[in-house]
């Protein structure tokens, strides 16, 4: 969905009487994320552009399942299923770091109270999914009495998951737009080092090429000019190594004109 055609969302400030003087809203157009677009110069905005980052992520990984799951070519099935394996993990770990880490920082300076009690039937939808992951998995073993592949549920309820948590993410964007000059820098900074601690240690757990190459995969050429913060040529190395080592599973990934949204 264009931005233009978003809903504009307006929130009551729960915190309104601990700021009484307002604060300049971070401007960021989650559809144009460039070097042009973005000042990485401004101390605060590096730490909200992770935010939209990650959510571009979770949002296009989970629209490609929800297109291809149905029908995916028998041959390419179990390729297709390590992809969307890496998909719902990656949505469940971040709300875990939403909820241990980035919700309990910043509750003192932006409320998310509300965007915690959704995660609540965005996680049971997950859960659901998880389950027909297992389907999927039984069917891939094969012998008697073996389950049909779960194309139609998998993509039916991811898609009913991508309803619910589109508006769920742009609040959270929206939230910390308004509001997060409040928080101080050290708070910033702090968030920031746990959360890219959690990550990296997913990494060394899931295989560090094969992680940050499935991360690369859903930003766009103008995104990766300012996010993952790494040297160019040490990306363009993930990247090669990671369709080397990953290719029959990365194909599962976005279309350039789904990267654009």
């Amino acid at each position: 969905m264009p931005a233009s055609q978003e809903q504009v969302l307006e929130y009551n400030d729960l915190n309104a009487d601990k700021f009484p003087e307002p604060v300049e809203a971070i401007k960021i157009d989650k559809y144009n994320l460039s070097a042009a677009t973005v000042n990485m110069k401004d101390p605060v905005v590096p730490f909200v552009v992770g935010l939209f980052t990650i959510h571009s992520l979770v949002r296009r990984s989970l629209r490609a399942v929800a297109r291809q799951a149905r029908n995916v070519e028998p041959a390419k099935r179990a390729a297709f299923l390590e992809y969307t394996k890496i998909t719902f993990e990656t949505l469940d770990s971040h709300h875990h770091h939403e909820e241990e880490i980035f919700f309990p920082l910043m509750k003192p300076y932006v409320d998310f109270t509300e965007s915690s009690h959704e995660h609540e039937e965005i996680e049971q939808l997950l859960h659901q999914d998880l389950e027909y992951v297992k389907t999927a998995e039984q069917h891939l073993k094969g012998g008697e009495g073996s389950p049909a592949w779960p194309g139609e549920e998998i993509s039916s309820t991811t898609e009913r998951l991508i309803e619910v948590l589109l508006p769920h993410l742009q609040k959270e964007e929206t939230l910390s737009c308004l509001y997060g000059r409040r928080v101080p820098l050290t708070v910033l900074e702090d968030c920031n080092k746990k959360i890219e601690k959690a990550v990296f240690d997913e990494l060394k757990t899931q295989g560090v090429i094969w992680g940050t190459s499935y991360q690369l995969r859903h930003f766009n050429k103008k995104e990766k000019e300012i996010f993952p913060p790494m040297p160019t040529l040490v990306r363009l190395g993930f990247e090669f190594f990671g369709w080397l080592g990953y290719g029959k599973i990365l194909q599962f990934g976005p279309t350039e004109e789904e990267l654009k949204n």
